[in-house]
Parts: C-alpha cells; structure tokens; sequence
C-alpha cells in the first residue's frame, strides 16, 4: 500500500471516529425529562444575551505526518473568548493529536502525528478572520489557549470568577455560532448533568455538545469535551460490535479547574507563529508547553499560591 494511500485512509478514519464520538451522546437525550416551555425560552434567550458575543468560530490547518509523506487540511472549531485583550479557550485536540489511540502506526512502529497552525479567529459582527497564536495548551485537561494578534479595544468575555452550581441534574448550554452558511450567528444547544466521577478526577458527565457550557443564568459551568483516545478504548475493548451505554457520554471539566489555568495562561508569552514573515515549518514547530509544567505565574487576584495547580488542593464539588 502507497504511503498516500495509507495518509488518506488515516485521515478518514480520523475524521469518521470524531464524527461519531460527537453524535452518539446524542441518543441518549430522550431520556431526560424537558423542562417547561417557558423556562426553556427565558434560559436560552439568558445564555445567548450573556455569552452569544464571546462564541468564536477558529480556522487552522492541521499536518499530518508519518509514514515519511506529510498533508495538510484545514479544519474549523468552536472557541470562546476568556480574556478582554483576546485569549481565546480551545480544545486542544486543535493544537496537537495523539494518533497513537487509533491504532494507526506504520511497518517501523511509529505513529502519524498531527500538529496544527495558522490560527485564525472572527468575532461577532465581523467578517474578518483574525490571527492568533497559541500561548500553551494543557495536555491533561485537553484544552489550549490561543491569543489574537492584534485585539481591537475590550472584547467581551468569559469570566470564570462567578462560575455556575452545578449538581446531577443541571441544565446545560452551550454556545456556538453558525458558518456564513446560516449567517454566522450564535446558536444553543441544551444537555444535561448526568452524574459525576471522581477517576482519574473530579469529572461530570455529560450529555450535551462539546464546548465552554453554562448554566440558564449565563454562570459557566465546565467544558465539555470528547474523550476520543477513551471512545476507542471502549470500542476495542466491547471486540469493536458497539460501546457500552453507560460509557456512553461526555466528560465536563469544572469550571474552578478551567479557571485556575486560565490565569496561568493569561500572563504567559505566545509560541512562535507558524505563518506570516517569521514563519517556522510546521513540522519543525517546538513542543507546546503544558499549562501544569510551565513557569507558575503569579497568582490571580483572590487566587491563593495552591490553588493555582489545578490537582495541588482536593476536588470541589
């Protein structure tokens, strides 16, 4: 089989794991009594108000490498704004992806790798798409942050110091905004809490949609992510014939965790910039420090010294 050959067919397999990884959650959503009509209309209209503006839609080209052949692909995800000067929360599966959870390696045992670059950001009411560069990301916790280059005034934004109170049962939203296809506007999509876990940590699980959720006052909540590396796991483990319901969720990040690293990557100095004059290769871009490793910043204000490492103090609930 050639090398493009094998480069294509990872790339498929890739993007249908992480299509499926999405849409599953999603069956079990009839099970959870709706809440009232009313209650409905006022949350969403709260959520979009509040946080509608600091949805932002991110561009970025992701190498794929491996099998001694490289391709590029450009891809798009869903950010939000955490900063006034423009610090933008990302998955970090946007950054970098560990193939290694697919099982995808070649005849000397190495593994494909993907790396991405030239990020770029459009804020709400603009039909311009910003650059940004990473700051770091956070391999534990899989989220990144990124900066953009060159922020017009205070934007709006999350802020984690007035996070949500959230137990088994809370109502879930999170913010999106539509390609230029439906107009670019923010939309919501509703989930809920389903339970918690405390392995490997502090953990609630989900069902809803990937991204920064908020309770129906606006409050964050936690992030919600896909845990593909563990989807797979799962799949290998069942022989491959299908996943065990109960697995069958997301995992949210609290929003005190998220916070406390927030802080950390606000006052840190961005990555070299894979694009524009002073362009470096993206294969040849240097490793991303993790937000746990880094040089602990100073502590936010009303931030003791251990709260500032996420794992130093025990989970809150």
């Amino acid at each position: 089989m050639t090398h493009p050959t094998v480069m294509r067919k990872a790339f498929r397999f890739f993007a249908a794991t992480a299509l499926c990884c999405v849409l599953l959650p999603t069956i079990s959503h009839a099970a959870v009594p709706p809440s009232s009509a009313d209650d409905n209309e006022h949350q969403f209209k709260q959520v979009i108000q509040r946080r509608g503006d600091t949805a932002v839609p991110v561009k970025f080209v992701m190498s794929l490498s491996g099998m001694g052949s490289e391709r590029q692909q450009e891809g798009q995800t869903q950010g939000t704004l955490v900063s006034a000067d423009g610090l933008v929360l990302v998955p970090g599966r946007v950054v970098s992806l560990d193939l290694s959870a697919f099982g995808r390696g070649d005849a000397s045992g190495g593994t494909p790798t993907a790396k991405s670059g030239q990020f770029r950001v459009r804020l709400a009411g603009s039909e311009e798409w910003l650059p940004a560069d990473l700051v770091t990301r956070d391999t534990e916790l899989g989220l990144a942050w990124l900066r953009l280059r060159h922020p017009k005034g205070k934007l709006p934004f999350v802020d984690f110091g007035d996070a949500a109170k959230v137990v088994v049962g809370t109502q879930l939203y999170t913010v999106m905004r539509t390609s230029d296809q439906f107009g670019s506007v923010p939309i919501v999509r509703a989930g809920y809490v389903l339970g918690e876990t405390m392995v490997p940590r502090h953990t609630w699980l989900i069902e809803g949609a990937p991204g920064l959720a908020f309770d129906g006052d606006g409050k964050p909540a936690g992030f919600v992510d896909v845990d593909l590396g563990g989807m797979m796991r799962t799949r290998s483990s069942s022989g491959g014939i299908g996943m065990d319901y109960g697995d069958l969720v997301l995992t949210m990040i609290p929003a005190d965790r998220i916070g406390r690293v927030t802080a950390q990557a606000s006052v840190l100095p961005v990555v070299k910039s894979t694009d524009g004059d002073d362009a470096e290769p993206a294969s040849d871009a240097k490793p991303v420090p993790s937000a746990h490793k880094a040089v602990q910043p100073a502590p936010a204000p009303n931030t003791t010294a251990k709260d500032a490492a996420p794992d130093a103090a025990p989970p809150k609930k």
